[in-house]
């Protein structure tokens, strides 16, 4: 009997030196399992060559898809891409830069077989700078406390879904790093195994230590969740403090007024307008934003930002 099939998505920006191996080491872990994989690179605006390393490989490989942007769109859209075209009954993300090892795919695979719909690989053993493990253990650590949800390595890309999962997700701006808590808020089986990281052998990091769009995006899912659930709940407690902010600084003005101070009843009075104008129109516009976004980003707009499209042949 012939095994389901399993998608391999792989994003790729400036990774030729890697890509042979990759794919390579991807294989064999098929190979040994006997069982059938197809290999989807996207490359998001590569200039280093990747395109032409991937075209190369698809030639003696025609289970290899390769999607090509007309420039760098990033991480989250690299995966839709992914997600869309994909056909396997299992999907596997991975980073290109092999410091995830492909031979723990099986783990992943027995792991799903559990019943799980999402497992995530948690980098037991990060080969990264102190700086750089600190700032993702506070970002894990914000996300638990923020979601509820609490995750050893929130935004590691080896990632195992189900068919069900990776239909369903749509991601845009860095919600990639919020994946597992996605599909847990939606209430699908979520779970972590530990991983080995190993040192980048190619390249550099694409790394910036000052990701301040991961914490927007943090900010912005955790609005997104509230307002669908009770958004008229969330604008008013919104409203109160900012209000409240209003009041005092309403109260400051008259204490300055009484004392003829005239820098501290300009400051009050800027302060009590302002925080009566962001109490008002901000969290309306950022909602907007936020739904217009999620609105937009579907599969017609994804698709204006492919330059090419290969679609892998399973024989």
């Amino acid at each position: 009997m012939t095994l389901p099939l399993v998608s391999i998505i792989i994003p790729i920006y400036n990774e030729a030196e890697s890509i042979d191996e990759l794919f390579h080491r991807v294989q064999n872990v098929f190979i040994q399992l006997k069982r059938p994989f197809e290999f989807i690179a996207i490359d998001d605006g590569s200039n280093d060559g990747s395109l032409e390393k991937l075209k190369s490989l698809r030639e003696k490989n025609p289970n290899i898809a390769i999607i090509q942007h007309f420039k760098n769109f990033g991480k989250s859209l690299s995966l839709m891409q992914g997600f869309e075209v994909a056909s396997g009954e299992i999907a596997i993300t991975m980073d290109a830069d092999l410091q995830d090892q492909p031979e723990e795919i099986p783990c992943f695979l027995k792991k799903m077989e559990e019943g799980y719909d999402l497992v995530n690989g948690w980098r037991s053993d990060r080969k990264d700078t102190p700086i750089k493990r600190w700032v993702s253990m506070i970002y894990n650590k914000l996300t638990a406390l923020i979601f509820r949800f609490e995750f050893r390595d929130v935004n590691s890309g080896f990632k195992a879904y189900s068919r069900e999962v990776y239909k369903w997700i749509d991601l845009h701006g860095d919600l990639h790093r919020l994946i597992p808590v996605l599909v847990a808020h939606k209430g699908f089986q979520v779970t972590e195994i530990p991983v080995s990281h190993k040192d980048r052998k190619h390249g550099s990091s694409k790394y910036r230590l000052f990701r301040h769009r991961g914490l927007l995006d943090i900010i912005a899912l955790a609005v997104s969740q509230t307002t669908q659930v009770r958004p008229f709940h969330f604008f008013c407690e919104l409203s109160i403090i900012f209000w409240f902010l209003a009041v005092l600084s309403l109260g400051g003005w008259f204490l300055a007024f009484e004392h003829s101070s005239i820098v501290a009843e300009v400051l009050t009075g800027i302060f009590g307008i302002w925080f009566m104008f962001i109490g008002t129109i901000f969290p309306i516009f950022g909602f907007y934003l936020e739904i217009e976004a999620c609105r937009h980003q579907g599969a017609e707009w994804r698709a204006q930002l492919v330059k090419e499209n290969f679609p892998s042949e399973i024989v």
